[in-house]
């Protein structure tokens, strides 16, 4: 994965003296420099296609400005029509739903510092620092890459480790030195004075570091020598000014930093209140194209129909009866489909023909009055329907299964639906889904996007209606004929992507896997959330108790080992208590741009055995979190009506094909501590039910085995051995009996990173071994299976000949940066070549999942059982099951899941069962 952090603030400055000054919005508010910055949001979300993305910005006074009163102190007060645009590109940031990072005491630089280590250490995620500032290049890793600008805007320059060195002659930790010796002009640094640039580079070259050069001072020569004894407090100072922060208190969360949360309706309500229209067709995946569909055609408000009146609803359900195909797509008063108020219902009969039907559940129908088969206009005044009247009347249709329903994001319409009493049967084509899985690289899948997209439309965007912050309002207080028209367009756009995406299925080679699939999934998805899951608020309200209480415990004992009153919370009271107060060793240990010691997390865990106080510092971290993010915040997730928590499935958020989850997001419930297992002791099945646990064993590795065809791998799997046990074996040459515990790990290790294109460096990173001993396992590795090594290289053809990779079930994911390979950076096609050589094994793994969730939920209909999936967490199936059910349901969730698909090495499912989620035996 491929992580681009934003140099905010010295992005907005370099594009405010870039782009001439007289750009302004339509209401006269200057843009040049958001616009700039803007034309640089969109040439690297373009260029990078990252995978997640964070901002970074200054939010005020740094512990660099107490250090040193003269600190940037040289530079004039913000212009007038610059400080104005700090904010409008913060709007940007924002709309396009980018995390925005800023925080008290630290400059943007220390952010993206403490974000590149924090997710470049995770070994599966390239950093690419996006800034027009080079004093970020100290941050560059292996793993961390900085891209910074030329004179023009367009212009781009990747800095990696060679680059450094071919620029400074220096590695890009030694820029500190550099920078503390001969100081940084434009942040006032004082440096020592009377070495500039030559002698500092020299004086690096020969001595490395800034503490060696000092401690063999007499190894320079006398006139250097003299500079260097007087200004040794100013180098030290400097040195401290100029260190970039990389532990600060912020955290990197990866699901919130993923592009596919990008707000792109958002972002193009922003671009025209702007003026940046023409920004408009490079919002991701917004190029417009050719169709055959004239603009000017392309609204026909004379063929959108409101209704209003019994009557009028009677004469739109006998011209529905007729029809084999209909769209159709709720307007609600909230966006969570369980808590959502249904406002009205839009129908689309045909290309260019809608009709809308408000609802209220409080006022009677209109029973005379004007017949509604008139087109909306502002002068009309339009009642609602009472939703019981209109409910009755259209469920035989929405029932009718002779009549198929097309939508766009038809789980969330049939959810609502559903609350109303209406079950959405015959859902036979959502254009959503097509266009995910046609153009799976389009990061915007949006309704409003895809038109402007195909047929060149801008759509009315929602925000237009209800507004947007403190002025919100509901949709139910938004004017009829305005939500009718709005409405209308949806459901008629909707006929046309239909129209539009139909025939490209078969040409695509996704015909299959979206009619045999992903449609027939969404049923068992709309089931499950209907379902929902039971909490035992009782025993969270208890654990949240007994997490206090201990924390309460560790801070005591934590002040008590330290000798004085401490904020465990506090990196920089952490590090005074652990290295000034009880001096531990701080050698070989990372300093923070103020001189204090790093208390990151890995740096604890490092030292875990060099004091007993640092095991109950990272329990207070992690009970900390785990209170925060999970036991207190669940219950209030609680929906008041069912008493249940309700997640949301997302099929169309992952590259991979995994079925993601939010509002909550309940496949990060944490399970590698005891404590962490607890809360899914929190998920309960009723009285007189139990939770059946079905998790497929090793299904990656079963997958893996099946598309290399690796005798090794096979023979393993049939013989019913663990295989990081055997893999250990032929690894370190021992019998399998003779494979201990830490083989095994590597084992493990060296299996799972294969699967994932992991390289030597990510194999030592999980290890612990040198990187010269990584190579040799995998070398060993691919000797041992080949048809492993054979597979990757074979994968790597297909994906540079043909752009894409697919799954044993035909999900592509393209890649064309391998198809255009010629030149270009090396990094990202590397990781393009890890992200490809994963696809078809994690790819499959989540079809064979989806499969068997169809499977099961056709199963447990046609069998008119009570039993219902409750969760779907990774490769594991959650049931509630009533226990007079057991005995038949187990079985049938084992042959659901086994039978999923047939592969060399046999689907293995693990089934467990008990009264809650942690529980199960």
């Amino acid at each position: 994965m491929k992580l681009v952090l934003l140099d905010s603030h010295a992005l907005i400055h370099r594009a405010y003296h870039a782009v001439p000054p007289n750009l302004t919005s339509p209401s006269g508010e200057p843009t040049n420099a958001t616009y700039g910055f803007t034309t640089t949001l969109l040439k690297v979300l373009s260029d990078e296609k990252p995978e997640l993305i964070a901002a970074t910005f200054d939010v005020g006074r740094s512990f660099r400005d107490i250090l040193y009163d003269e600190y940037k102190a040289h530079r004039p007060p913000l212009a007038s029509d610059l400080a104005p645009q700090l904010a409008r590109s913060r709007d940007v940031v924002d709309a396009f739903g980018i995390p925005a990072f800023g925080k008290d005491g630290y400059e943007a630089d220390d952010l993206l510092g403490t974000l590149a280590r924090q997710a470049s250490a995770r070994g599966d995620i390239e950093v690419v620092i996006v800034t027009g500032d080079s004093d970020t290049f100290q941050l560059i890793t292996p793993r961390v890459r900085v891209l910074t600008f030329g004179r023009q805007i367009g212009e781009t320059i990747v800095y990696d480790e060679a680059a450094v060195i071919k620029r400074y002659g220096l590695q890009p930790r030694q820029l500190i030195d550099f920078k503390a010796l001969k100081g940084d002009p434009s942040d006032n640094v004082p440096g020592v004075h009377g070495i500039g640039e030559k002698t500092a580079t020299k004086l690096l070259q020969q001595f490395g570091s800034l503490d060696n050069i000092y401690a063999r001072l007499d190894d320079v020569d006398a006139r250097t020598r003299e500079k260097l004894r007087a200004g040794k407090d100013a180098a030290y100072a400097s040195k401290k000014l100029v260190t970039i922060v990389t532990d600060a208190p912020i955290q990197f969360d990866l699901d919130a930093c993923r592009v596919a949360q990008i707000n792109y309706e958002r972002a193009s309500a922003l671009f025209r209140e702007l003026g940046f229209r023409s920004l408009l067709n490079r919002l991701p995946g917004n190029a417009r194209v050719e169709t055959n569909t004239p603009a000017r055609d392309a609204i026909a408000p004379e063929n959108y129909h409101t209704i209003d009146t019994l009557a009028a609803l009677d004469q739109l359900v006998a011209r529905l009866v007729s029809l084999d195909a209909i769209t159709v797509d709720v307007e609600t008063t909230g966006t969570n489909a369980m808590r959502a108020e249904l406002v009205g219902i839009a129908i689309g009969a045909g290309k260019g023909e809608a009709y809308y039907v408000p609802v209220s559940s409080e006022q009677p129908p209109v029973s005379s009055g004007q017949m509604s088969f008139d087109a909306p206009s502002s002068a009309t005044q339009h009642a609602r329907l009472a939703t019981r009247d209109v409910i009755a009347k259209l469920k035989p249709i929405f029932e009718n299964a002779r009549i198929a329903k097309y939508a766009h994001n038809s789980k969330y319409d049939a959810l609502v639906l559903a609350q109303a009493g209406i079950e959405l049967r015959d859902i036979t084509f959502d254009s959503i889904i097509a266009a995910y899985l046609i153009e799976p690289s389009t990061q915007s899948i949006s309704l409003k996007n895809l038109v402007a997209t195909k047929f060149g439309v801008e759509m009315t965007e929602i925000d237009a209606l209800i507004g947007k912050g403190k002025n919100q309002i509901s949709m139910a207080h938004v004017e009829v004929a305005q939500v009718s028209r709005y409405a209308c367009a949806d459901a008629d756009f909707t006929f046309r992507l239909v129209e539009h995406y139909q025939p490209q299925l078969a040409p695509h080679g996704v015909e299959k896997l979206f009619r045999e699939i992903e449609m027939p999934l969404v049923p068992a998805l709309i089931e499950i959330e209907r379902t929902g899951v039971l909490l035992d608020l009782d025993f969270l309200r208890a654990m949240s108790s007994d997490l206090a209480r201990r924390l309460f415990e560790l801070e005591k004992q934590i002040q008590g080992m330290v000798g004085a009153p401490i904020n465990v919370a506090s990196p920089q009271q952490l590090a005074d208590a652990l290295f000034t107060k009880l001096q531990l060793p701080a050698a070989n240990i990372s300093r923070t741009r103020t001189g204090k010691i790093s208390t990151a997390a890995d740096v604890l865990d490092a030292m875990r055995d060099a004091h007993p106080v640092v095991p109950l510092i990272l329990e207070h971290r992690e009970l900390s979190k785990l209170k925060g993010t999970y036991v207190d915040a669940l219950p209030a997730l609680v929906h008041p009506r069912t008493g249940r928590v309700h997640t949301s499935y997302n099929q169309t958020g992952t590259v991979t094909g995994r079925v993601s989850s939010s509002d909550p997001n309940l496949q990060n419930i944490p399970i590698r501590t005891e404590l962490g297992r607890q809360v899914r002791r929190a998920f309960i099945a009723p009285r007189g039910s139990k939770l059946i646990s079905a998790d497929y064993s090793q299904v990656e590795l079963r997958i893996l085995a099946h598309i290399t065809r690796d005798p090794g791998l096979l023979a393993a799997f049939e013989r019913g051995e663990d295989i990081h046990a055997a893999t250990a074996a032929k690894l370190y040459s021992v019998p399998l009996d003779q494979v201990t515990s830490e083989m095994r790990r590597v084992g493990k290790a060296m299996n799972f990173g294969i699967a994932y294109g992991i390289t030597d460096f990510g194999i030592s990173a999980r290890t612990g071994l040198s990187h010269a001993e990584s190579r040799e396992l995998m070398n060993n590795y691919f000797t041992q299976f080949a048809g492993v090594k054979e597979y990757i290289e074979n994968t790597k053809r297909e994906a540079r000949a043909n752009g894409y990779v697919q799954t044993l079930l035909g999900h592509r994911r393209y890649f064309p940066e391998l198809k255009n390979a010629a030149g270009g950076n090396v990094a990202a096609r590397n990781s393009a070549e890890r992200e490809a050589i994963n696809h078809p094994i994690q790819g499959s793994a989540a079809d064979i999942i989806k499969i068997a969730m169809i499977h099961l939920h056709n199963e447990l209909l046609a069998r008119k059982l009570k039993s219902r999936m409750t969760l779907q967490v990774h490769d594991e199936l959650v049931i509630e099951c009533p226990d007079d059910e057991l005995k038949v349901v187990a079985p049938l969730v084992r042959a659901a899941m086994e039978n999923a698909y047939s592969l060399e090495a046999k689907l293995k499912v693990d089934v467990a069962v008990g009264p809650n989620w942690d529980e199960v035996k």
